[in-house]
């Protein structure tokens, strides 16, 4: 009787952004589907896919970083096989092969789909390193097997990949290319799916989600694609992540507030406020233009929490345009903000500005606008215990705590809020007393269970 063949086992190591994860999630589930199976520790693995990210220098560390470690698993472990994917795959391309002797093949973001290829390829014994990396782009094929990667309530939609905005410093569509749109049908369908399936929280990804459906048959917009999703029995919240400034419309401010399931929270990466850092950015937007945005915004969803991206020691930044930045975050008390040191992209044109920042200015000033924001946050948070919100459940916490967020609050990049409570579940909306805070979370006792019909938008 003959012995039957045990399946490959892969693994995935996945950095960088959601957009990166839904990609992952993708080339997994085609791996899954063609007889793969998973494991979660990458040294009993035969195949190993590291996803990577090149948003920045700093990332494009890491990335090697984590390239270096899987590929010692060859020589001292029992994977077979080391597969490079997604920005950096894009960015570097072959240049990898000869940095890395240990990686077998090369999949630019366009070339996703060739995983399937590509792991066969290696397991077969090949000598031959694959290189593919003929154009950009990402995961948005809806007939592609998708196998979901985070909490079973939790799902990112990807509704659009790349970017149509030339900002100065960003080198995404070199890596990602213009914006794709993913027709609108489907993107319904798709949260139909993920809903039949528990999924409690979509979260709306892009490079660009204001820009949604500017390159489909007659434009839909990311207002009509709100609308249409706000319809979808079973999703609880939808949350819409990374709008470009520009493209904000009084219709959409409209549709946000009204819409039942839409989550009163804007991630809008503003990257500063001085008229001259927005012109040298390339950002479309004069200073009074951003500042009348997120006062329409305010005004116009009730409620609103907003999160918010800066970049400092930017070239030219003086430190009048520094302390313009600085009142503007005193003045506006935004919710969540990440700030980020400028780091220089041989293939952006901010490349060759000048005059260059310091490294040591560019830190400071990082450091004084998170310390000037953790303040605030402190301060906010504070004036809210007492109050009774809502909360999704995430999960355990231990010692009979949950890990829980408002409606306010994204999945892993925002602030949460540490709930006592027993017999919770994950993706349970539940009526929590605010007992204290913390610089950036709060903590919480159960009240009760949230009713249908309960305002899920504290």
């Amino acid at each position: 009787m003959s012995k039957v063949k045990a399946a490959p086992t892969l693994a995935f190591v996945t950095l960088g952004c959601p957009k990166n994860t839904v990609d992952s999630e993708h080339m997994l589930g085609a791996l899954v589907q063609d007889g793969f199976r998973t494991v979660a520790d990458v040294s009993e693995a035969d195949i190993a896919v590291v996803n990577t990210c090149a948003f920045l220098q700093s990332a494009v560390r890491e990335s090697k970083e984590a390239i270096a470690a899987v590929a010692e698993l060859k020589t001292t472990g029992r994977l077979k096989g080391l597969i490079v994917a997604g920005c950096l795959a894009q960015r570097s391309g072959e240049a990898l092969l000869t940095e890395f002797p240990g990686v077998d093949a090369v999949l630019g973001t366009g070339q996703w789909r060739e995983v399937v290829r590509a792991a066969h390829h290696v397991l077969g014994g090949s000598e031959e390193r694959l290189v593919r990396t003929e154009f950009p782009g990402g995961a948005l094929d809806a007939l592609s097997p998708r196998a979901l990667s985070t909490p079973r309530h939790i799902a990112y939609l990807k509704i659009s990949e790349g970017c149509d905005h030339r900002c100065t410093f960003c080198i995404i569509p070199h890596l990602r290319g213009d914006q794709q749109s993913k027709p609108l049908a489907d993107l319904v369908a798709e949260a139909k799916k993920l809903a039949s399936q528990g999924v409690k929280e979509l979260n709306l990804i892009g490079q660009d989600t204001t820009g949604y459906g500017t390159d489909l048959p007659g434009q839909p917009t990311l207002a009509d694609l709100l609308e249409a999703l706000d319809q979808v029995d079973g999703i609880t919240w939808i949350r819409v992540q990374y709008t470009y400034p520009r493209l904000w419309t009084d219709r959409l401010i409209q549709v946000w507030a009204h819409a039942k399931r839409i989550v009163p929270y804007v991630d809008m990466p503003l990257q500063h406020i001085a008229q001259d850092m927005l012109r040298t950015m390339a950002r479309a937007m004069t200073e009074k233009d951003t500042r009348a945005l997120v006062q329409r915004i305010k005004a116009g969803i009730p409620g609103v929490a907003f999160r918010t991206n800066f970049i400092v020691g930017f070239p030219g930044e003086s430190d009048e345009h520094y302390e313009t930045l600085e009142r503007f975050v005193e003045q506006e008390q935004f919710d969540n903000v990440v700030c980020f040191t400028y780091e220089r992209e041989p293939e952006t044109p901010s490349y060759a500005m000048t005059p260059r920042v310091p490294i040591n200015t560019r830190r400071s000033r990082r450091s004084r606008l998170l310390g000037l924001q953790q303040r605030i946050s402190r301060e906010k948070l504070a004036r809210r215990i007492g109050e009774k919100v809502t909360v999704m459940i995430d999960g355990p916490a231990g010692r009979g705590q949950w890990a829980a967020r408002t409606a306010g609050s994204a999945f892993e990049v925002d602030g949460g809020v540490v709930v006592d409570g027993e017999n919770l579940i994950p993706g349970q909306l539940v009526s929590v007393r605010i007992t204290g805070a913390a610089a950036y979370d709060l903590f919480a006792r159960v009240e009760k269970p949230a009713e249908p019909g309960l305002d899920i938008l504290s």
